[in-house]
């Protein structure tokens, strides 16, 4: 394979520099020559830039010594790819100081006869960098031009990661913005392993996330070395916005520059291609965004329609169905970026398990509608509890710092009540805490006595009217007082033992005694008698209710 830079070891083979002498620096041989500059007086190394090829004759250079002090630091610069000194004009041979600089710093000095000129070598030298640049030059628009061909002949990414593997023949891995994997050429080398976003090469592993991030900061490519390997990681940006990563894996004595130019003519073409998808993905969501809206407020003419709407979409009406509704814990963690997360792990776990899905995206929470499968009652709620945990799971993973409630609608066949579902799932996450403040998951049915209280309220019973003529004394309790209704509440949660209730509201049993004692005479109803304990049960569901939804 063409070598696309030429080096100092490249020079030396040059027919001009046939009676050229290599005096120092064997092991910089492969130093990549950028430039060539001629230099008599050296005052001023600043100009220089790395990669440079530095001709000089060493004009009285050994009768001055700030000059030679310049040198010395020239040579330890880093700067030059190399040296070539002309020898014989002003110092005979080349002092023992430059040489032993030199060979510490991996720096070729070249011995030049006063018989060859400045001149030819300039060009010879010249002449090789430019029919490299233009060699590279037409080996990119050549890659971009396959690659471009691909996309216009309708194949997938997946096709052009195959191709791209091939002109670099290198392990080439496409990962989304959420740093999974979605295409890699099938050309795998055995040693390497690529694991979500951790590599192994020959057991010596390494977190390529943190590489990943970086690059998009910087908005430029990011490279490392593991194990005798480069691995070279290009952000594919557009729009301001990151929509994933092209990552080389490749042996470091393979490497050549034009691997860099096939990605970076790699990269604009997965952008186009990433924006045509999210293009299409948002035209998706907004259809079916609408679809829900349309049967949630019963939008539609008659269930025909609807259906055949449904049949576009790829989705059966006609089996149960119930609501999700996914959001998070604190509203304020809610963001772009976590929207985008959580649709995407929905989105993923649905589609890998088969489950038809709709889905309309809010600003603080996701909605979709799916089938439930199941014989029975039981059934179907173990399967929607399954699900919903199992969704739950998988965003814990990702994102353990935002908590993540699952609220889920009772399933109905019947398409004018998938609205009520999508009601009951905003439900189940509203009042999660009466059933408990750690929940995670919650069914409607997990609910309770709550849906009575829920329907009473929407066929016009006002709550209130409920509660206040039971717990009136207890209402007008000061700031000040212990609040009853609360201890009744975890008296009625521990099916009235009065041990676990102590236990719970960290009060000895005596002082829950004189509690309960204060109770029936503010309500004047008694806590013995199953009418009376059902009544103050009912109200104080009916009062926390009401908080709530008030």
């Amino acid at each position: 394979m063409r070598k696309i830079a030429i080096t100092v070891r490249s020079a030396l083979q040059l027919p001009i520099m046939k009676n050229t002498k290599l005096a120092a620096g064997q092991h910089g041989l492969d130093n990549q020559i950028k430039w060539v500059t001629i230099v008599e007086v050296l005052e001023d190394i600043q100009r220089l830039q790395k990669g440079e090829f530095l001709i000089t004759t060493g004009f009285k250079l050994l009768e001055d010594e700030d000059r030679m002090d310049v040198f010395h630091d020239l040579l330890k610069s880093n700067f030059l790819s190399g040296v070539a000194i002309y020898t014989s004009f002003y110092m005979e041979k080349i002092p023992q100081s430059f040489i032993e600089l030199a060979d510490a710093g991996d720096l070729p000095i070249i011995e030049i006869p006063t018989d060859i000129n400045f001149s030819e070598i300039t060009k010879a030298i010249l002449e090789q960098i430019v029919n490299n640049q233009m060699y590279l030059l037409e080996q990119s628009e050549k890659i971009h031009r396959e690659l471009t061909d691909l996309i216009l002949n309708d194949q997938s990414l997946q096709e052009v990661t195959e191709r791209l593997g091939q002109l670099t023949a290198s392990e080439t891995v496409i990962f989304n913005a959420h740093h999974d994997i979605i295409h890699a050429n099938d050309v795998q080398q055995n040693n390497v392993v690529i694991s979500s976003s951790r590599i192994t090469i020959n057991q010596h592993e390494s977190d390529l996330t943190n590489y990943l991030n970086l690059s998009v900061k910087t908005e430029t490519k990011t490279l490392f070395s593991l194990d005798n390997y480069v691995i070279t990681i290009h952000p594919i940006l557009a729009k301001r916005t990151s929509f994933g990563w092209i990552v080389m894996i490749k042996p470091k004595a393979a490497w050549q520059k034009l691997d860099d130019i096939a990605m970076e003519r790699a990269t604009s073409i997965y952008a186009m291609e990433f924006l045509k998808q999210a293009a299409i993905e948002e035209t998706r969501l907004r259809i079916q965004s609408n679809f829900l809206d349309d049967i949630f407020h019963q939008n539609y003419g008659n269930e025909n329609i609807i259906k055949e709407r449904a049949r576009k979409l790829n989705y059966d009406l006609s089996v149960n169905q119930t609501v999700f509704h996914v959001t998070c814990k604190q509203s304020e963690k809610m963001n772009t970026k976590i929207m985008d997360r959580l649709y995407y792990i929905t989105e993923q776990m649905l589609t890998q398990k088969n489950k038809q899905h709709i889905i309309q995206r809010k600003f603080h929470s996701l909605i979709f509608l799916t089938n439930v499968a199941g014989e029975t009652k039981k059934n179907k709620y173990r399967h929607c509890i399954s699900l919903a945990e199992e969704l739950h799971k998988e965003w814990k993973y990702h994102f353990p710092e935002v908590d993540m409630i699952v609220g889920i609608g009772k399933d109905y066949n019947q398409i004018e009540l998938l609205g009520k579902s999508a009601n009951e799932a905003q439900y189940a996450i509203e009042l999660s805490d009466l059933i408990s403040p750690a929940s995670q998951v919650v069914h409607y049915g997990d609910l309770g006595m709550y849906d009575l209280l829920l329907e009473m309220k929407r066929n016009g019973i006002h709550l209130q009217s409920m509660y206040e003529s039971s717990m009136n004394g207890l209402l007008r309790q000061s700031a000040k007082e212990i609040d009853l209704i609360e201890t009744m509440e975890m008296y009625f949660k521990n099916n009235q033992s009065i041990r676990q209730t102590a236990e719970e509201l960290f009060i000895h049993r005596h002082t829950l005694r004189y509690r309960l004692n204060q109770i029936e005479a503010k309500t004047g109803l008694n806590l013995k008698s199953a009418d009376d304990r059902l009544k103050l049960e009912l109200s104080v569901m009916a009062y926390k209710l009401d908080e709530i939804l008030t």
